[in-house]
C-alpha cells in the first residue's frame, strides 16, 4: 500500500454509525472491568488455598506410607479414618476459597500473589497458614524419619548396602523437601517475623525468583517421592 494511502491509528472514523457502535461497546464493557479484577483475586485465592492444602495432604501421604509399610493398612483400600481426614482437608480448602473470595484477602503483587493485610482477617489467615505449614512440615519429616527407621529395623537382621540406600534416599528426600519449603515459607512470610529479614521482597526480581522456586516445588517433591518409592518397593 502506498504511504499516502495509510491511515493514522488515531484518525477519527468518519462513519458516525461506527462511532456510535464503538461507544456502545465501550459502555457495555466498562462494568466488566471491576469484575475482571474480582475474578483475578478469586483465582489467586483458589491457587493459594490449594497451596495451603498441599501441606496436610503431604503429611497424610507420609503417614499412609508408614502405615502401608507397617502393614497396618493396604495400599489399594484406605480405612475410613483416612478418608475422613482427606474429606476434612477438602472442606477446609473450600472454606478458605469461599472466605478468601468474599473478603478478597489475596492481591496480585507483580509478579506474584500475597495477602492483602488491609482485608478483614487477612493477617489471621496468613498466620494460620504459617502455623499449619510448619506443623505439617514437622509431622511429615517425623513420618519420613519413622519410615527410614522401619526400613532399618526390618533389615537389621541382614546388613546390606541396598538397605542403606533405601534409608539414605528417604532421609535425603524428607530433609531436602523440608528445608526447601521451610526457606520458602520464611522468605514469603517474613513480614510476620519482625526479627527475620532474609531477602528484600520489595525487589521484583527476588519475587520472580521465589515464584519460580514455588513452581519448581511442584516438581521436586513428586520426583523425589517417585524415586524413593521405586527404591522402597524393592525392600
Amino acid at each position: 500500500m502506498p504511504a499516502n494511502d495509510s491511515v493514522s491509528l488515531f484518525h477519527l472514523n468518519e462513519n458516525k454509525e461506527m462511532i456510535e457502535y464503538g461507544i456502545a461497546y465501550f459502555s457495555l464493557a466498562c462494568p466488566l472491568i471491576p469484575l475482571f479484577f474480582i475474578l483475578m483475586k478469586i483465582i489467586g485465592c483458589i491457587m493459594n488455598s490449594f497451596w495451603i492444602a498441599d501441606f496436610p495432604v503431604m503429611t497424610l501421604l507420609a503417614l499412609c506410607r508408614v502405615l502401608i509399610f507397617s502393614n497396618v493398612i493396604g495400599s489399594k483400600k484406605y480405612p475410613l479414618i483416612i478418608k475422613i481426614i482427606l474429606t476434612a482437608i477438602g472442606i477446609w480448602t473450600a472454606f478458605l476459597i469461599i472466605v478468601g473470595s468474599v473478603t478478597q484477602n489475596i492481591v496480585l503483587v507483580t509478579p506474584g500473589w500475597d495477602y492483602d493485610l488491609e482485608a478483614p482477617k487477612a493477617e489471621t489467615f496468613a498466620t494460620l497458614e504459617v502455623i499449619l505449614s510448619f506443623a505439617c512440615l514437622v509431622l511429615s519429616y517425623f513420618f519420613y524419619l519413622l519410615m527410614a527407621y522401619l526400613i532399618y529395623a526390618k533389615k537389621s537382621m541382614v546388613s546390606c548396602v541396598h538397605s542403606r540406600k533405601n534409608e539414605i534416599a528417604i532421609l535425603l528426600q524428607s530433609t531436602f523437601v523440608t528445608i526447601y519449603i521451610t526457606i520458602m515459607i520464611l522468605i514469603w512470610h517474613q513480614t510476620l517475623f519482625s526479627s527475620v529479614s532474609i531477602i528484600d521482597m520489595e525487589n521484583q526480581r527476588n519475587q520472580a525468583i521465589l515464584n519460580c522456586c514455588l513452581i519448581l516445588h511442584c516438581y521436586v517433591n513428586p520426583i523425589l517421592t517417585f524415586i524413593c518409592n521405586k527404591l522402597v518397593e524393592n525392600v
